[in-house]
C-alpha cells in the first residue's frame, strides 16, 4: 500500500487531485526539448551517478514515459536511475522547466550535476509522491548553450509500476510576464533558523547553503523541516534601470513572511512573530511595493526573506519572482490570476 503525503485537509486534497487529472499531463509552455524516447538506465544507487561527467556508456536503455515493469524490469522495487544528454537553445532570460509528469514513487532529479528538485522520500524517510506531477525549474546557469547537457534522474520505487510516468516530458519556456522586469528566478542563499541581523545588507552569507527559488525548502534537500528559515539573493540592476515606482512579486511563500530590501522591510504575510497561521496565508501572492530609490541602478542590492513554516512544505514554493514598473502591475495581474499558466503544478506542491 502506497503511504500517501500528508496533506493539510482532506477537502483540499480531493480538489487538488481533481485539478491535477483535469491538467498534469497537458502544458501550456513552449515545448524546447521533448524527453520523450530512449534513456540510459541502471538499476541501484550511487551518487557517482549525477555526475555529468560519468560514463554511462555500458548501462541499458529504457523508453520514457514508461513503468520499467513494462520496459522488461518486472517485479524491481528499489532504487533506479536514469540518464539523458540533450542540446538546448534558450534565451538567458527565458524560464525554463524540466517537467516529468509522475514518478513512482520518490525522486531527485540533476541537471549537470546540480539538484534542481525532489519530490516523496527515500529511505529511511520514506513516503511516496507517486501521484504528485513533477516540474522543476532550471535556472540557465546550470546549463550549457547548445552543447550537451545531462539530465539525471534517481528514483525509488517501493512497489508498483515504477519509473518516470508522465506523457509529456520535457523542457518547457514559460514566459516571464514583464516587459521591463529584472527576474529574481534561480539560485539563493539559504540558512536555517532564525536571527534579525540576517536581514542586514551587509551581512556575509557566503558560508550558507545554495537553493533554488522557486521550490519548496522539502525539494531541495531540508526534508521535514518546520520553523524559521531566510532567504537572501545579491543582485545588481543594470545602470539606468529605472528604481522609481517598482513592485516586487515573490509568488507564495509557505507560511508567513517578512521581506528585506537593503536592509529595509518593504513588506509581510501573517503574523510571523506569534507563529500563528489561520491557514490561508501560504495561498497568497506576495506583491510588496517598493520605496522608491531604495534600489540602486548599476549597483548590488539584496533582497532577504525571513520565512516561517508551521507544517508541511515550507519556503517559496511559486513563481513570480521579479521586480516590476506599477505600469506594468495591471498586465502582470491579468495574465497572472487569469491565467497562471507556467506554476499549475504547483498547486500539488504539499
Amino acid at each position: 500500500m502506497k503511504k500517501l503525503i500528508p496533506q493539510r485537509t482532506v477537502l483540499m486534497a480531493a480538489v487538488l487531485i481533481i485539478t491535477a487529472s483535469l491538467s498534469a499531463e497537458s502544458s501550456s509552455g513552449e515545448k524546447k526539448v521533448s524527453l520523450r524516447g530512449n534513456w540510459k538506465f541502471a538499476l541501484g544507487d550511487n551518487t557517482l551517478f549525477s555526475d555529468p561527467r560519468y560514463n554511462d556508456s555500458h548501462w541499458e536503455e529504457i523508453y520514457v514515459p514508461s513503468a520499467w515493469n513494462n520496459e522488461g524490469f518486472r517485479n524491481y522495487n528499489g532504487y533506479a536511475w536514469y540518464r539523458k544528454k540533450v542540446d538546448i537553445s534558450f534565451d538567458p532570460k527565458e524560464l525554463l522547466y524540466l517537467e516529468l509528469g509522475r514518478i513512482d514513487d520518490s525522486d531527485e532529479v540533476y541537471v549537470n550535476g546540480h539538484l534542481i528538485g525532489s519530490s516523496g522520500g527515500f529511505p529511511p524517510n520514506y513516503f511516496t509522491a507517486y501521484d504528485v506531477p513533477r516540474s522543476y525549474y532550471i535556472p540557465a546557469e546550470y546549463l550549457n548553450e547548445s552543447k550537451g547537457n545531462v539530465i539525471a534522474v534517481r528514483v525509488y520505487d517501493e512497489g508498483g509500476e515504477g519509473g518516470i510516468l508522465g506523457r509529456n516530458v520535457g523542457i518547457y519556456s514559460y514566459e516571464t510576464y514583464a516587459e521591463n522586469g529584472f527576474a529574481l528566478y534561480g539560485n539563493w542563499k539559504f540558512h536555517l533558523l532564525d536571527n534579525m541581523d540576517w536581514a542586514g545588507e551587509n551581512f556575509n552569507d557566503s558560508d550558507w547553503e545554495n537553493i533554488i527559488a522557486p521550490s519548496n525548502w522539502e525539494r531541495q534537500g531540508f526534508h521535514d523541516y518546520d520553523g524559521f528559515a531566510w532567504y537572501r539573493k545579491r543582485f545588481a540592476l543594470p545602470a539606468g534601470f529605472k528604481t522609481n515606482d517598482l513592485v516586487l512579486l515573490l509568488g507564495k511563500i509557505d507560511d508567513m513572511d517578512e521581506v528585506f530590501i537593503n536592509g529595509e522591510k518593504v513588506g509581510h504575510t501573517g503574523n510571523i512573530e506569534s507563529k500563528w497561521v489561520r491557514g490561508e496565508e501560504w495561498q497568497k501572492p506576495r506583491n510588496y511595493f517598493i520605496p522608491d530609490n531604495l534600489l540602486r541602478s548599476g549597483a548590488e542590492n539584496v533582497i532577504a526573506v525571513r520565512v516561517y513554516d508551521h507544517e508541511g512544505n515550507g519556503g517559496i514554493f511559486e513563481g513570480p519572482l521579479t521586480l516590476i514598473p506599477r505600469t506594468e502591475y495591471k498586465q502582470f495581474s491579468k495574465k497572472y490570476h487569469d491565467n497562471n499558466s507556467f506554476s499549475w503544478w504547483s498547486l500539488l506542491d504539499w
